[in-house]
């Protein structure tokens, strides 16, 4: 599929709405979280990047600087591309793509032109020519170092190579022939396969970093979504990485055979960190068992924990501490153990034996104590009915998990990660998530923690078509009545709050600028036009439906707005 210069217009676009993108934009001033789909974003001053540019040339050398800022470019390509596919998963292979230079606009790098694409989808092949207009990576190097003898625009070659890599799965390598930096009135790129550049010595050095068939930053291609295989392991494999944020501290101890504290609310993921401890650690051979100490009387639970002797009638049972032999427990709710538990439990972790009710000889106990425990457990210490001994005895290695109300950055990882296993475990092909869903997810306070996403987002691929969309009704049995607190980008560019009033609909206003003679009919007329496009995702027809005028009348409507470049 070939497109040219003078083909841009409607169909070019078709799907890439520059509002539909801005829109998923969104910001939490409160949090301080900017999220672009389900990535967390960051502003940064052209002049800071000047001056982080200078550092490393200075430092490193301009060869290794390259490769620094081409490793930063193809990794922000890798995360659009997946993006890209969210935003149009009905769209054709071209349109599709087309997404990523609206993007790197929205994210301020530059402003792409497209001269020539050729694109062809069965094959993963890609090749074309761009103009890039306000390169802002130019701009700094010209700020940072000055004029340059060889193309500068190392990361947003970075980005837009990894970027078509990851779209096309094949290695697509982007040169840049022209840079403001030298002197010309802008920056131009060519594209080709990673295998035509390796004939052709034409156009300069590379950047340095490797584009694999795979993907160009170890991820897979965006339209690939792996085996089931792949994504099982990865289940496994990622877990406490994604669920908890304590991978380090999870390596730290999984040499150690000490007891941990597991401190946070109720389902902030302790369990799944416990089973992660003793999966890296040095007892992963053996079994693991979580108990509730909150779930049985105190009796039951001595039993069933240290066992019983024989007594009249009553057959000898080793507990379950004697037969977790090489293992790990997991005491879950540790603050609800009785006085006399605490004192055994106590016994176990300082002489390492266990002995069964109703006397006999102590037995050696293999086993690694993990306690899990909510806040609770620092107020029971307090008053008294947790002993303060077994306390410290148990938190020699305390692990603190913030609720998740309070880590919303990891939320992105947590949302991939539960959508792939679900869709993964019911066989559902799912093709992404509305605005109106993720603005939910990022922005629900969750009471219930990481269960409580978890079973959202589970309903919501059960609940969801197959093939379709996550909806915000899908996540809930019923809407949160509280509206996202996220501001977003307006189409010219101002934070709008989702409670601002529509500007449009406000008869008030709109009548105060009448009799103040700031009413303008021609722009009240070109919103319109531009909503009803917006909302008939670029389809001219069905816009003029909505507005009841004829395709004619709006496409004239529509190419006056828009410019000589929109098709009528």
């Amino acid at each position: 599929m070939k497109t040219t210069k003078a083909d841009s217009g409607e169909t070019e676009w078709f799907g890439v709405d520059v509002e539909d993108l801005s829109a998923r934009l969104r910001f939490n001033p409160h949090d301080a979280h900017i999220w672009l789909e389900n990535e967390r974003m960051l502003l940064l001053h052209v002049e800071a990047f000047a001056v982080m540019r200078q550092e490393l040339i200075e430092r490193l050398g301009i060869d290794a600087a390259r490769q620094v800022f081409g490793h930063i470019g193809a990794t922000a390509g890798a995360r659009d591309a997946a993006i890209a596919r969210k935003a149009s998963p009905r769209a054709g292979a071209l349109e599709a793509f087309k997404t990523g230079p609206r993007l790197h606009a929205i994210e301020g790098m530059c402003a792409p032109e497209e001269i020539s694409l050729d694109v062809d989808a069965t094959a993963g092949m890609l090749s074309g020519e761009w103009i890039w207009r306000n390169s802002a990576e130019a701009e700094a190097h010209l700020r940072a170092i000055g004029p340059s003898s060889e193309p500068v625009c190392w990361t947003m070659l970075g980005y837009a190579s990894a970027y078509s890599s990851a779209f096309m799965g094949h290695p697509i390598v982007f040169r840049e022939v022209e840079c403001r930096a030298m002197g010309a009135p802008h920056c131009r790129t060519i594209a080709k396969p990673a295998a035509l550049w390796e004939a052709d010595a034409e156009h300069g050095r590379s950047l340095g970093f490797k584009l694999t068939p795979d993907t160009p930053a170890g991820a897979k291609p965006a339209h690939d979504h792996g085996t089931n295989k792949d994504r099982d392991e990865d289940w496994s494999d990622r877990e406490a990485d994604l669920l908890a944020g304590k991978l380090g501290i999870v390596r730290r101890l999984a040499g150690l055979d000490e007891p941990v504290l597991l401190l946070g609310e109720h389902g902030v993921g302790k369990r799944r960190l416990a089973r992660a401890i003793h999966r890296l650690g040095q007892r992963s051979a053996g079994p693991f068992l979580a108990i509730s100490c909150a779930r049985s009387e105190a009796a039951d639970l001595e039993i069933d924990l240290f066992g019983r002797e024989k007594s009249g009638d009553q057959p000898a049972r080793p507990g379950r501490i004697e037969r977790l032999k090489g293992g790990t427990l997991v005491l879950e709710d540790i603050e609800t153990l009785s006085h006399r538990l605490q004192a055994r439990l106590l016994h176990l972790l300082a002489e390492g034996v266990v002995e069964r009710s109703g006397g006999g000889q102590p037995r050696s106990a293999d086993v690694r104590i993990i306690a899990c425990a909510t806040h609770d457990l620092q107020r029971a210490v307090r008053e008294g009915s947790f002993r303060t001994d077994l306390y410290y005895r148990l938190g020699m290695l305390p692990i603190p998990l913030p609720p998740l109300r309070e880590r919303r950055e990891e939320l992105p990882r947590l949302i991939r990660h539960f959508t792939d296993h679900f869709a993964t475990r019911h066989a559902r092909r799912i093709q992404g998530m509305s605005i109106e869903a993720m603005d939910y997810l990022l922005s629900h306070d969750y009471p219930g923690n990481i269960v409580e996403l978890e079973a959202m987002l589970g309903r919501a691929v059960i609940m969801a078509p197959d093939d379709g969309v996550i909806q915000i009704s899908h996540l809930l049995s019923a809407a949160d009545p509280s509206p996202p607190s996220f501001f977003r980008l307006s189409e010219g560019g101002a934070l709008v709050h989702p409670e601002a009033p529509d500007p449009l609909l406000d008869l008030d206003a709109q009548a105060r600028h009448m009799i103040r003679g700031n009413f303008s009919i021609e722009a009240f007329e070109a919103e319109l036009v531009r909503r009803a496009v917006s909302q008939a995702r670029g389809n001219l027809s069905q816009a003029a439906r909505l507005l009841g005028i004829t395709r004619a009348q709006l496409a004239y409507r529509y190419a006056r707005i828009k410019g000589p470049a929109a098709d009528e």
